[in-house]
Protein backbone atom coordinates (compact mmCIF):
# COMPACT_ATOMS: atom_id res chain seq x y z
CA UNK A 1 0.00 0.00 0.00
CA UNK A 2 2.84 2.35 1.25
CA UNK A 3 5.03 1.57 -2.25
CA UNK A 4 1.80 2.36 -4.72
CA UNK A 5 1.29 5.91 -2.75
CA UNK A 6 4.91 6.23 -3.76
CA UNK A 7 5.09 5.69 -6.96
CA UNK A 8 1.77 7.80 -7.54
CA UNK A 9 3.89 10.41 -6.12
CA UNK A 10 6.54 9.80 -8.14
CA UNK A 11 4.10 10.18 -11.33
CA UNK A 12 2.79 13.00 -10.43
CA UNK A 13 5.86 14.95 -9.92
CA UNK A 14 6.83 14.09 -13.04
CA UNK A 15 3.85 15.35 -14.52
CA UNK A 16 4.12 18.81 -12.81
CA UNK A 17 8.17 19.51 -13.47
CA UNK A 18 9.90 17.42 -15.93
CA UNK A 19 13.07 18.95 -14.95
CA UNK A 20 13.48 17.71 -11.27
CA UNK A 21 16.53 15.78 -10.74
CA UNK A 22 15.91 12.19 -9.88
CA UNK A 23 18.07 12.34 -7.79
CA UNK A 24 16.16 14.15 -5.14
CA UNK A 25 13.10 12.09 -5.45
CA UNK A 26 15.07 9.00 -4.51
CA UNK A 27 16.31 10.67 -1.40
CA UNK A 28 12.48 11.51 -0.76
CA UNK A 29 11.11 8.52 -1.37
CA UNK A 30 13.57 7.21 0.97
CA UNK A 31 12.93 9.75 3.68
CA UNK A 32 8.76 8.57 3.44
CA UNK A 33 9.31 5.39 3.45
CA UNK A 34 11.39 5.61 6.59
CA UNK A 35 8.40 7.73 7.85
CA UNK A 36 6.05 5.04 7.05
CA UNK A 37 8.11 2.28 9.05
CA UNK A 38 7.84 4.63 12.41
CA UNK A 39 4.35 4.72 11.78
CA UNK A 40 3.94 1.58 11.04
CA UNK A 41 6.05 0.42 14.51
CA UNK A 42 3.93 2.89 16.78
CA UNK A 43 0.89 1.34 15.52
CA UNK A 44 1.91 -1.52 16.78
CA UNK A 45 3.16 -0.51 19.72
CA UNK A 46 -0.69 1.36 20.73
CA UNK A 47 -2.30 -1.94 19.71
CA UNK A 48 -0.02 -3.76 22.26
CA UNK A 49 -0.74 -1.36 24.79
CA UNK A 50 -4.43 -1.04 24.40
CA UNK A 51 -4.39 -5.05 24.36
CA UNK A 52 -2.29 -5.03 28.26
CA UNK A 53 -4.83 -2.40 29.21
CA UNK A 54 -7.39 -4.97 28.34
CA UNK A 55 -5.94 -7.37 30.83
CA UNK A 56 -5.26 -5.32 33.41
CA UNK A 57 -8.67 -3.79 33.37
CA UNK A 58 -10.10 -7.24 33.44
CA UNK A 59 -7.82 -7.89 36.35
CA UNK A 60 -8.76 -5.14 38.42
CA UNK A 61 -12.76 -6.21 37.54
CA UNK A 62 -12.00 -9.26 38.79
CA UNK A 63 -10.33 -7.93 42.36
CA UNK A 64 -13.14 -5.67 42.24
CA UNK A 65 -15.52 -8.48 42.25
CA UNK A 66 -13.47 -10.38 45.22
CA UNK A 67 -13.13 -7.46 47.11
CA UNK A 68 -16.79 -7.09 47.24
CA UNK A 69 -17.65 -10.87 47.87
CA UNK A 70 -14.97 -10.41 50.78
CA UNK A 71 -16.98 -7.24 52.28
CA UNK A 72 -20.21 -9.17 52.59
CA UNK A 73 -18.82 -11.95 54.18
CA UNK A 74 -17.15 -9.81 56.60
CA UNK A 75 -21.26 -8.08 56.81
CA UNK A 76 -22.70 -11.35 57.48
CA UNK A 77 -20.19 -12.19 60.13
CA UNK A 78 -21.23 -9.23 61.76
CA UNK A 79 -24.33 -9.69 61.28
CA UNK A 80 -23.95 -12.95 63.13
CA UNK A 81 -21.91 -11.76 65.55
CA UNK A 82 -24.64 -8.65 66.70
CA UNK A 83 -27.80 -11.07 66.50
CA UNK A 84 -25.38 -13.57 69.43
CA UNK A 85 -24.76 -10.90 71.51
CA UNK A 86 -28.26 -10.22 71.70
CA UNK A 87 -28.51 -13.66 73.07
CA UNK A 88 -25.55 -12.90 75.75
CA UNK A 89 -26.46 -12.27 79.80
CA UNK A 90 -25.34 -9.13 80.90
CA UNK A 91 -21.74 -9.73 83.14
CA UNK A 92 -19.41 -7.49 84.51
CA UNK A 93 -16.05 -9.80 84.81
CA UNK A 94 -13.57 -6.98 86.17
CA UNK A 95 -13.40 -4.00 87.70
CA UNK A 96 -10.22 -2.26 88.93
CA UNK A 97 -8.84 1.36 89.27
CA UNK A 98 -5.29 1.92 87.67
CA UNK A 99 -2.84 4.40 89.10
CA UNK A 100 -1.84 5.55 85.70
CA UNK A 101 -5.18 6.22 84.91
CA UNK A 102 -5.48 8.19 88.15
CA UNK A 103 -2.08 9.64 89.13
CA UNK A 104 -3.48 12.09 91.65
CA UNK A 105 -5.23 9.95 93.29
CA UNK A 106 -3.70 6.43 93.87
CA UNK A 107 -0.35 4.95 94.27
CA UNK A 108 -0.91 1.72 93.22
CA UNK A 109 -3.77 -0.13 91.26
CA UNK A 110 -7.02 -1.43 92.80
CA UNK A 111 -8.41 -4.34 92.20
CA UNK A 112 -12.09 -5.03 93.10
CA UNK A 113 -14.41 -7.70 94.14
CA UNK A 114 -17.38 -8.70 92.79
CA UNK A 115 -19.55 -10.13 95.41
CA UNK A 116 -22.26 -12.77 94.06
CA UNK A 117 -24.03 -10.97 90.89
CA UNK A 118 -24.67 -7.92 92.52
CA UNK A 119 -22.47 -5.88 94.48
CA UNK A 120 -18.63 -4.76 93.92
CA UNK A 121 -16.45 -3.95 96.84
CA UNK A 122 -12.98 -1.83 96.28
CA UNK A 123 -11.11 -0.33 98.91
CA UNK A 124 -8.25 2.03 98.36
CA UNK A 125 -5.06 1.33 100.55
CA UNK A 126 -3.94 5.41 100.38
CA UNK A 127 -5.23 8.55 101.51
CA UNK A 128 -7.04 10.29 98.34
CA UNK A 129 -8.59 13.77 98.35
CA UNK A 130 -11.73 12.51 96.78
CA UNK A 131 -13.48 9.56 95.20
CA UNK A 132 -13.32 10.76 91.44
CA UNK A 133 -11.55 8.42 90.06
CA UNK A 134 -11.25 6.24 86.59
CA UNK A 135 -12.41 3.33 86.67
CA UNK A 136 -11.46 -0.07 84.15
CA UNK A 137 -13.76 -2.78 83.61
CA UNK A 138 -14.63 -5.90 81.16
CA UNK A 139 -18.00 -7.11 80.87
CA UNK A 140 -19.85 -9.33 78.73
CA UNK A 141 -23.24 -7.05 76.80
CA UNK A 142 -23.59 -4.03 74.61
CA UNK A 143 -23.19 -0.88 76.82
CA UNK A 144 -22.22 -0.15 80.56
CA UNK A 145 -23.75 2.61 82.53
CA UNK A 146 -23.57 4.19 86.31
CA UNK A 147 -26.12 5.91 87.46
CA UNK A 148 -28.19 6.21 84.12
CA UNK A 149 -24.89 7.62 81.97
CA UNK A 150 -22.93 5.65 79.65
CA UNK A 151 -19.11 5.11 80.65
CA UNK A 152 -16.25 4.03 78.97
CA UNK A 153 -13.89 1.77 80.26
CA UNK A 154 -10.19 3.79 81.28
CA UNK A 155 -11.91 7.47 80.16
CA UNK A 156 -15.08 7.94 82.29
CA UNK A 157 -14.61 9.81 85.38
CA UNK A 158 -17.11 8.48 88.10
CA UNK A 159 -17.55 9.98 91.40
CA UNK A 160 -17.33 7.26 93.96
CA UNK A 161 -18.13 9.01 96.96
CA UNK A 162 -21.49 7.74 97.60
CA UNK A 163 -22.43 3.72 96.17
CA UNK A 164 -23.28 3.88 92.39
CA UNK A 165 -25.07 1.05 89.98
CA UNK A 166 -23.05 -0.08 87.18
CA UNK A 167 -25.44 -1.61 84.88
CA UNK A 168 -24.39 -3.98 81.58
CA UNK A 169 -26.96 -3.83 79.02
CA UNK A 170 -27.72 -5.88 76.14
CA UNK A 171 -31.15 -5.32 73.85
CA UNK A 172 -33.13 -8.01 76.10
CA UNK A 173 -32.17 -7.21 79.54
CA UNK A 174 -30.00 -5.24 82.09
CA UNK A 175 -28.17 -6.47 84.96
CA UNK A 176 -27.15 -4.20 87.62
CA UNK A 177 -24.25 -3.86 90.10
CA UNK A 178 -24.14 -1.17 93.65
CA UNK A 179 -20.00 -0.64 93.51
CA UNK A 180 -18.90 0.44 96.99
CA UNK A 181 -15.44 2.43 96.60
CA UNK A 182 -14.16 2.03 100.41
CA UNK A 183 -10.79 4.44 101.39
CA UNK A 184 -7.56 4.27 103.14
CA UNK A 185 -8.42 4.48 106.93
CA UNK A 186 -5.23 4.54 108.80
CA UNK A 187 -5.91 1.09 110.38
CA UNK A 188 -4.91 -2.64 109.58
CA UNK A 189 -7.21 -4.43 107.57
CA UNK A 190 -7.92 -7.93 108.32
CA UNK A 191 -9.80 -10.48 105.64
CA UNK A 192 -12.11 -13.01 106.36
CA UNK A 193 -13.04 -15.57 104.65
CA UNK A 194 -14.85 -18.55 104.89
CA UNK A 195 -13.96 -22.50 102.98
CA UNK A 196 -17.26 -21.82 101.13
CA UNK A 197 -17.17 -18.05 100.52
CA UNK A 198 -20.59 -17.71 102.18
CA UNK A 199 -20.96 -15.40 105.02
CA UNK A 200 -21.80 -16.85 108.44
CA UNK A 201 -25.26 -16.27 109.22
CA UNK A 202 -25.59 -18.17 112.05
CA UNK A 203 -24.58 -18.22 115.95
CA UNK A 204 -22.45 -20.37 118.08
CA UNK A 205 -21.18 -21.98 115.39
CA UNK A 206 -17.97 -22.53 114.02
CA UNK A 207 -17.19 -22.50 110.27
CA UNK A 208 -13.80 -22.88 108.66
CA UNK A 209 -12.29 -20.22 106.99
CA UNK A 210 -9.04 -18.49 106.78
CA UNK A 211 -7.65 -14.81 108.55
CA UNK A 212 -5.29 -12.30 106.48
CA UNK A 213 -3.80 -9.16 108.40
CA UNK A 214 -2.18 -6.52 106.74
CA UNK A 215 -0.79 -4.26 109.81
CA UNK A 216 -0.24 -1.56 107.54
CA UNK A 217 -2.75 -0.60 104.39
CA UNK A 218 -0.84 -0.18 101.06
CA UNK A 219 2.20 -2.55 101.69
CA UNK A 220 2.47 -5.18 99.48
CA UNK A 221 1.02 -8.38 99.25
CA UNK A 222 4.47 -10.32 100.65
CA UNK A 223 3.89 -7.35 103.42
CA UNK A 224 0.62 -9.76 105.28
CA UNK A 225 2.31 -10.05 108.42
CA UNK A 226 -0.06 -12.78 108.91
CA UNK A 227 -2.00 -15.62 107.31
CA UNK A 228 -3.53 -18.64 109.06
CA UNK A 229 -6.28 -21.12 109.20
CA UNK A 230 -9.24 -20.35 111.45
CA UNK A 231 -12.44 -21.45 112.48
CA UNK A 232 -14.71 -18.65 113.00
CA UNK A 233 -18.42 -18.13 114.45
CA UNK A 234 -20.60 -15.13 115.79
CA UNK A 235 -20.84 -14.42 119.18
CA UNK A 236 -24.61 -13.23 120.61
CA UNK A 237 -27.54 -12.84 118.36
CA UNK A 238 -27.47 -12.44 114.48
CA UNK A 239 -28.14 -8.60 113.69
CA UNK A 240 -29.61 -7.95 110.23
CA UNK A 241 -30.47 -4.72 108.26
CA UNK A 242 -32.31 -3.72 105.39
CA UNK A 243 -29.70 -1.78 103.05
CA UNK A 244 -30.67 1.99 100.89
CA UNK A 245 -30.47 0.24 98.05
CA UNK A 246 -31.09 -3.35 98.33
CA UNK A 247 -34.83 -4.70 99.69
CA UNK A 248 -33.02 -7.91 100.34
CA UNK A 249 -31.94 -8.18 104.48
CA UNK A 250 -28.41 -8.00 104.29
CA UNK A 251 -25.78 -9.00 107.22
CA UNK A 252 -25.51 -6.70 109.99
CA UNK A 253 -22.34 -5.78 111.54
CA UNK A 254 -21.96 -8.83 114.56
CA UNK A 255 -19.37 -9.85 116.77
CA UNK A 256 -17.30 -13.07 115.60
CA UNK A 257 -14.75 -15.30 117.73
CA UNK A 258 -11.72 -16.32 116.05
CA UNK A 259 -10.34 -19.54 116.82
CA UNK A 260 -6.79 -20.75 114.90
CA UNK A 261 -5.61 -24.02 114.65
CA UNK A 262 -2.21 -23.20 117.04
CA UNK A 263 -1.35 -20.38 118.89
CA UNK A 264 -0.66 -17.39 116.74
CA UNK A 265 0.42 -13.88 117.26
CA UNK A 266 -0.65 -10.69 116.39
CA UNK A 267 0.49 -7.61 116.23
CA UNK A 268 2.59 -7.26 119.43
CA UNK A 269 0.67 -9.54 121.78
CA UNK A 270 1.81 -12.63 123.13
CA UNK A 271 0.62 -15.98 120.51
CA UNK A 272 -3.22 -17.44 121.72
CA UNK A 273 -5.58 -19.16 119.53
CA UNK A 274 -8.61 -17.33 120.76
CA UNK A 275 -9.06 -14.19 119.18
CA UNK A 276 -12.21 -11.47 119.50
CA UNK A 277 -14.02 -9.15 117.01
CA UNK A 278 -15.71 -6.63 119.08
CA UNK A 279 -18.13 -4.47 117.50
CA UNK A 280 -18.34 -1.13 119.43
CA UNK A 281 -21.95 -1.25 118.27
CA UNK A 282 -23.88 1.47 120.86
CA UNK A 283 -20.68 3.90 121.11
CA UNK A 284 -20.47 6.48 118.34
CA UNK A 285 -16.93 7.29 119.56
CA UNK A 286 -15.75 3.60 119.77
CA UNK A 287 -13.50 4.58 122.26
CA UNK A 288 -15.14 3.25 125.27
CA UNK A 289 -13.45 -0.22 125.49
CA UNK A 290 -10.43 0.86 124.76
CA UNK A 291 -10.51 3.94 127.46
CA UNK A 292 -10.74 1.78 129.83
CA UNK A 293 -8.45 -0.41 129.23
CA UNK A 294 -5.78 2.54 128.68
CA UNK A 295 -7.16 3.06 133.21
CA UNK A 296 -6.39 -0.66 133.21
CA UNK A 297 -2.90 -0.21 131.41
CA UNK A 298 -1.56 2.00 133.93
CA UNK A 299 -3.47 0.52 137.24
CA UNK A 300 -2.39 -2.30 139.38
CA UNK A 301 -3.98 -5.09 137.29
CA UNK A 302 -2.04 -8.06 136.17
CA UNK A 303 -3.60 -8.07 132.94
CA UNK A 304 -4.79 -6.21 130.74
CA UNK A 305 -6.48 -7.69 127.41
CA UNK A 306 -5.18 -6.36 123.99
CA UNK A 307 -7.26 -4.61 121.80
CA UNK A 308 -6.78 -3.25 118.05
CA UNK A 309 -8.79 -0.91 115.86
CA UNK A 310 -8.86 -2.39 112.54
CA UNK A 311 -11.65 -2.98 109.18
CA UNK A 312 -12.90 -6.13 109.09
CA UNK A 313 -14.15 -7.30 105.48
CA UNK A 314 -15.96 -10.57 105.32
CA UNK A 315 -15.45 -13.02 102.03
CA UNK A 316 -14.21 -9.34 100.34
CA UNK A 317 -17.50 -7.25 101.77
CA UNK A 318 -16.84 -4.14 104.22
CA UNK A 319 -17.97 -4.67 107.44
CA UNK A 320 -16.31 -1.57 109.10
CA UNK A 321 -14.40 -0.56 111.78
CA UNK A 322 -13.70 -3.46 114.88
CA UNK A 323 -11.67 -3.85 117.35
CA UNK A 324 -10.03 -6.71 117.54
CA UNK A 325 -8.18 -8.81 120.71
CA UNK A 326 -7.18 -11.56 122.56
CA UNK A 327 -10.33 -13.99 123.93
CA UNK A 328 -10.05 -14.89 127.71
CA UNK A 329 -7.59 -17.80 128.01
CA UNK A 330 -5.50 -19.01 130.98
CA UNK A 331 -1.97 -19.15 129.43
CA UNK A 332 1.11 -17.09 130.66
CA UNK A 333 0.85 -14.63 128.13
CA UNK A 334 -2.82 -14.22 129.08
CA UNK A 335 -4.26 -14.70 132.30
CA UNK A 336 -1.18 -16.04 134.52
CA UNK A 337 -3.14 -18.64 136.87
CA UNK A 338 -0.89 -21.28 136.11
CA UNK A 339 -1.63 -24.68 134.42
CA UNK A 340 -4.43 -25.72 137.10
CA UNK A 341 -5.38 -22.01 138.45
CA UNK A 342 -9.19 -20.22 137.11
CA UNK A 343 -10.85 -17.85 135.03
CA UNK A 344 -14.13 -16.64 136.63
CA UNK A 345 -17.17 -14.50 135.32
CA UNK A 346 -19.98 -13.17 137.21
CA UNK A 347 -22.81 -12.91 134.86
CA UNK A 348 -21.33 -14.77 132.32
CA UNK A 349 -23.67 -17.99 132.04
CA UNK A 350 -22.50 -18.76 128.28
CA UNK A 351 -19.23 -20.11 129.76
CA UNK A 352 -18.74 -23.23 131.05
CA UNK A 353 -20.05 -25.04 134.43
CA UNK A 354 -21.85 -22.37 136.99
CA UNK A 355 -22.55 -22.30 140.64
CA UNK A 356 -24.44 -19.24 142.70
CA UNK A 357 -23.34 -17.70 146.31
CA UNK A 358 -25.78 -16.35 148.95
CA UNK A 359 -24.40 -12.88 147.98
CA UNK A 360 -23.44 -12.26 144.21
CA UNK A 361 -25.78 -10.76 142.00
CA UNK A 362 -25.39 -13.20 139.14
CA UNK A 363 -24.00 -16.84 138.90
CA UNK A 364 -20.25 -17.49 138.52
CA UNK A 365 -18.95 -19.39 135.37
CA UNK A 366 -15.91 -21.14 135.46
CA UNK A 367 -14.46 -19.93 131.81
CA UNK A 368 -10.98 -21.00 131.52
CA UNK A 369 -9.07 -23.00 131.42
CA UNK A 370 -11.41 -24.83 129.81
CA UNK A 371 -15.47 -25.87 129.44
CA UNK A 372 -14.96 -29.40 130.55
CA UNK A 373 -13.39 -28.81 134.22
CA UNK A 374 -13.85 -32.00 136.17
CA UNK A 375 -16.03 -31.80 139.46
CA UNK A 376 -13.13 -31.86 141.72
CA UNK A 377 -11.83 -28.47 140.12
CA UNK A 378 -15.31 -26.82 140.22
CA UNK A 379 -15.66 -27.92 143.44
CA UNK A 380 -12.45 -26.10 144.38
CA UNK A 381 -13.11 -22.83 143.49
CA UNK A 382 -16.75 -22.76 144.36
CA UNK A 383 -15.68 -23.48 147.61
CA UNK A 384 -12.78 -20.75 147.43
CA UNK A 385 -15.45 -18.11 146.39
CA UNK A 386 -17.70 -19.41 148.84
CA UNK A 387 -14.88 -19.23 151.76
CA UNK A 388 -14.22 -15.84 150.82
CA UNK A 389 -17.34 -14.58 150.58
CA UNK A 390 -18.27 -15.88 154.03
CA UNK A 391 -15.01 -13.88 155.49
CA UNK A 392 -16.35 -10.81 153.87
CA UNK A 393 -19.52 -11.14 155.41
CA UNK A 394 -18.30 -12.40 158.80
CA UNK A 395 -18.43 -10.68 162.33
CA UNK A 396 -14.58 -10.27 162.16
CA UNK A 397 -14.49 -9.06 158.38
CA UNK A 398 -11.88 -6.38 159.04
CA UNK A 399 -8.77 -8.74 160.11
CA UNK A 400 -6.62 -8.22 158.20
CA UNK A 401 -5.32 -12.10 159.14
CA UNK A 402 -9.40 -13.84 159.34
CA UNK A 403 -11.31 -11.17 157.49
CA UNK A 404 -11.65 -10.92 154.00
CA UNK A 405 -7.82 -10.15 152.85
CA UNK A 406 -7.13 -13.44 153.78
CA UNK A 407 -8.84 -14.69 150.57
CA UNK A 408 -9.28 -11.42 148.44
CA UNK A 409 -6.47 -9.86 146.90
CA UNK A 410 -7.08 -5.64 148.26
CA UNK A 411 -5.17 -4.27 145.56
CA UNK A 412 -7.30 -5.91 142.10
CA UNK A 413 -10.36 -5.34 143.83
CA UNK A 414 -9.62 -1.40 144.50
CA UNK A 415 -8.16 -1.02 140.97
CA UNK A 416 -10.94 -2.83 139.17
CA UNK A 417 -13.63 -1.25 140.99
CA UNK A 418 -12.08 2.44 140.35
CA UNK A 419 -11.88 1.64 136.72
CA UNK A 420 -15.49 0.22 136.27
CA UNK A 421 -16.74 3.70 138.73
CA UNK A 422 -15.17 6.23 136.87
CA UNK A 423 -16.33 4.82 133.76
CA UNK A 424 -19.96 4.21 135.38
CA UNK A 425 -19.91 0.77 133.71
CA UNK A 426 -23.95 0.03 134.38
CA UNK A 427 -22.53 -4.02 133.67
CA UNK A 428 -19.61 -3.59 136.07
CA UNK A 429 -22.52 -3.75 138.33
CA UNK A 430 -21.60 -7.51 138.65
CA UNK A 431 -24.26 -8.10 135.60
CA UNK A 432 -22.22 -8.86 132.99
CA UNK A 433 -18.59 -10.35 131.85
CA UNK A 434 -17.22 -9.28 135.54
CA UNK A 435 -14.25 -11.62 135.43
CA UNK A 436 -12.52 -12.80 138.46
CA UNK A 437 -9.23 -15.16 138.35
CA UNK A 438 -7.82 -17.37 141.24
CA UNK A 439 -4.30 -19.43 141.22
CA UNK A 440 -4.09 -22.27 143.43
CA UNK A 441 -2.78 -21.27 146.58
CA UNK A 442 -3.48 -17.39 145.97
CA UNK A 443 -5.90 -15.33 146.79
CA UNK A 444 -9.05 -14.39 144.58
CA UNK A 445 -8.28 -11.77 142.31
CA UNK A 446 -10.49 -9.24 140.54
CA UNK A 447 -9.93 -8.50 136.44
CA UNK A 448 -9.32 -8.26 133.79
CA UNK A 449 -11.46 -6.00 132.57
CA UNK A 450 -13.66 -7.02 129.59
CA UNK A 451 -17.14 -5.39 129.36
CA UNK A 452 -17.95 -1.77 129.01
CA UNK A 453 -20.83 -1.51 126.29
CA UNK A 454 -22.55 0.44 129.17
CA UNK A 455 -19.79 2.72 130.12
CA UNK A 456 -19.02 6.08 129.78
CA UNK A 457 -22.14 6.93 128.93
CA UNK A 458 -22.92 10.76 128.16
CA UNK A 459 -27.00 9.84 128.59
CA UNK A 460 -26.11 8.94 132.16
CA UNK A 461 -25.54 11.71 135.03
CA UNK A 462 -21.96 12.15 135.93
CA UNK A 463 -22.71 11.85 139.38
CA UNK A 464 -23.84 9.25 141.78
CA UNK A 465 -22.29 5.79 142.36
CA UNK A 466 -23.09 2.20 140.48
CA UNK A 467 -20.28 -0.04 141.49
CA UNK A 468 -20.00 0.91 144.90
CA UNK A 469 -23.43 -0.56 145.99
CA UNK A 470 -23.24 -3.82 144.66
CA UNK A 471 -22.90 -6.15 147.87
CA UNK A 472 -19.80 -7.38 147.69
CA UNK A 473 -18.66 -3.20 146.92
CA UNK A 474 -21.15 -2.34 149.81
CA UNK A 475 -19.94 -4.55 152.36
CA UNK A 476 -15.65 -3.44 151.50
CA UNK A 477 -16.77 -0.16 151.81
CA UNK A 478 -17.75 -0.75 155.28
CA UNK A 479 -13.63 -1.36 156.01
CA UNK A 480 -11.80 1.59 156.31
CA UNK A 481 -8.75 -0.08 154.94
CA UNK A 482 -10.38 -0.89 151.67
CA UNK A 483 -11.78 3.08 152.05
CA UNK A 484 -8.01 4.22 152.68
CA UNK A 485 -7.14 2.15 149.54
CA UNK A 486 -9.25 3.58 147.50
CA UNK A 487 -8.71 7.09 148.68
CA UNK A 488 -5.22 6.36 147.62
CA UNK A 489 -5.76 4.91 144.59
CA UNK A 490 -8.25 7.41 143.13
CA UNK A 491 -5.72 10.05 143.82
CA UNK A 492 -3.32 8.13 141.50
CA UNK A 493 -5.94 8.30 138.71
CA UNK A 494 -7.33 11.75 139.37
CA UNK A 495 -3.64 12.96 139.10
CA UNK A 496 -3.25 11.23 135.42
CA UNK A 497 -7.17 12.85 134.62
CA UNK A 498 -5.39 15.23 131.93
CA UNK A 499 -3.43 11.83 130.45
CA UNK A 500 -6.70 9.82 130.17
CA UNK A 501 -8.35 12.61 128.21
CA UNK A 502 -5.69 13.41 126.36
CA UNK A 503 -5.68 9.37 125.27
CA UNK A 504 -9.30 9.76 124.18
CA UNK A 505 -8.47 13.06 121.97
CA UNK A 506 -5.16 10.72 120.29
CA UNK A 507 -7.56 7.74 119.96
CA UNK A 508 -9.87 9.74 118.12
CA UNK A 509 -7.82 11.44 115.77
CA UNK A 510 -6.48 7.49 114.67
CA UNK A 511 -10.11 6.98 113.73
CA UNK A 512 -10.75 9.93 111.65
CA UNK A 513 -10.76 8.13 108.49
CA UNK A 514 -12.12 4.82 109.93
CA UNK A 515 -15.00 6.87 111.35
CA UNK A 516 -16.10 8.34 108.18
CA UNK A 517 -15.91 4.81 105.97
CA UNK A 518 -17.72 2.75 109.24
CA UNK A 519 -20.39 5.83 108.94
CA UNK A 520 -20.75 5.65 105.00
CA UNK A 521 -21.75 1.77 105.67
CA UNK A 522 -24.06 2.11 108.81
CA UNK A 523 -25.31 5.53 108.52
CA UNK A 524 -24.18 5.68 112.07
CA UNK A 525 -24.28 9.75 112.62
CA UNK A 526 -27.08 10.28 109.88
CA UNK A 527 -29.67 8.45 108.09
CA UNK A 528 -28.67 10.03 104.98
CA UNK A 529 -25.05 9.60 103.38
CA UNK A 530 -23.08 13.16 104.05
CA UNK A 531 -19.22 14.40 103.42
CA UNK A 532 -16.51 13.45 105.27
CA UNK A 533 -15.90 16.55 107.07
CA UNK A 534 -19.58 15.80 108.39
CA UNK A 535 -18.78 12.84 109.99
CA UNK A 536 -15.36 14.48 111.23
CA UNK A 537 -17.47 17.26 112.52
CA UNK A 538 -20.29 15.10 114.30
CA UNK A 539 -17.75 12.32 115.69
CA UNK A 540 -15.90 14.97 117.79
CA UNK A 541 -18.81 16.27 119.07
CA UNK A 542 -19.61 12.64 120.21
CA UNK A 543 -15.82 12.60 121.28
CA UNK A 544 -16.05 16.36 123.41
CA UNK A 545 -18.94 15.50 124.99
CA UNK A 546 -17.44 12.12 126.39
CA UNK A 547 -14.47 14.03 127.35
CA UNK A 548 -16.92 16.67 129.11
CA UNK A 549 -18.57 13.97 130.64
CA UNK A 550 -15.29 11.89 132.16
CA UNK A 551 -14.02 14.97 133.43
CA UNK A 552 -17.29 16.09 135.45
CA UNK A 553 -17.25 12.35 136.36
CA UNK A 554 -14.12 12.52 138.16
CA UNK A 555 -13.86 15.76 139.82
CA UNK A 556 -17.68 14.23 141.21
CA UNK A 557 -16.07 11.11 142.72
CA UNK A 558 -12.68 12.98 143.83
CA UNK A 559 -15.39 15.08 145.89
CA UNK A 560 -17.05 12.07 147.39
CA UNK A 561 -14.16 9.92 147.92
CA UNK A 562 -12.26 13.04 149.70
CA UNK A 563 -15.19 13.35 152.28
CA UNK A 564 -14.90 9.91 153.63
CA UNK A 565 -13.56 8.94 156.72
Amino acid sequence: MMKKLVFVAVALIGLISCSTDLSGIEEKLTGLEKEGANLEKKYDDAKKESERLDKESDALEAEVRKRQEENEKIRQHLLELEDSLNTVEPKLLSMEFVAADNPLQLIENVKCTIIGDSAVECRILNITSSKVLIPRFTFQGSVVTINGEEVESGVSEIDFSQPVVLSIITPKTIKDYTVYVGAYTGLPTVWLETTTHKDIETSGQYFNGRLKLAATPGTSENAYITQANAKMMIVGPVYWYRSRIHEDLQLGKNAYSILFNENISLFDAPAGKAWEFYTNTGDKTMLHKQTAFYLSSISALEYTPRFYHVNLLMNGRYYGTYLMGEDLEASEGRVNVGSDGFVLGIGASTYGPSFTTDHLERAVSVIAPSSSQSDASVDYVSNFVATAENALFSSDFTDESNGWQKYMDIDSFVDWYLINEISKNENGAFRSDCMMNLTRGGKLKMGPLWDFEKAFSVDASPNGFVIKNVNWYARLFEDPVFVAKVKERYDFFYSHKNDIITEVSNMAQYLKYAIQEDNNKWYTFSSDLIAGDQVWALYQTSVYAMEDWLNTRMDWLKGEFDAMA
